[in-house]
């Protein structure tokens, strides 16, 4: 039985194969990191459970998480009212004004001098459920 001989010559891969062979690559690393996760979380668990009590109950590490969490809260609300001002000035400035421009209708004439064929091949063309153009170069 006759040995299958591999070439693997990266220059004639086309741009979206590499690029589809990196996501897939990337997925299923990304896939393999989420299932280490939870050994991960038992070990740092384990490591961490004597440094619990010493930074939370004792230092009252839990009011300092409060304020900082309360902090955030007022950071996070300034700034949902800044972008909901600024949202609601857009809609008065611009919300009612409509600046687009329906285009044109297109008669079977101009179809026909465009597409350089009769105007009544156009009439037929268009009654057609199904048309197929040739390439001509």
């Amino acid at each position: 039985m006759p040995e299958i001989e591999i070439r693997d010559n990266p220059k004639l891969r086309g741009y979206f194969r590499s690029i589809t062979e990196m996501t897939f690559t990337g997925f299923v690393w990304g896939i393999w990191v989420y299932m280490l996760l939870p050994i991960a979380n038992v070990i740092m668990w384990i490591v961490g459970v004597r440094f619990i009590d010493a930074a939370v109950i004792e230092q009252l590490g839990y009011k300092q998480m409060i304020e900082l969490i309360a902090k955030m809260g007022w950071i996070v609300i300034v700034v949902f009212l800044v972008l909901r001002l600024w949202g609601y000035y857009n809609y008065i400035r611009f919300g009612k004004k409509s600046r687009r421009k329906g285009s044109q209708v297109v008669t079977s004439e101009q179809l026909a001098t465009h597409f350089q064929i009769p105007s009544h091949e156009v009439e037929i063309l268009q009654m057609q459920k199904e048309v197929t153009w040739p390439h001509t170069k």
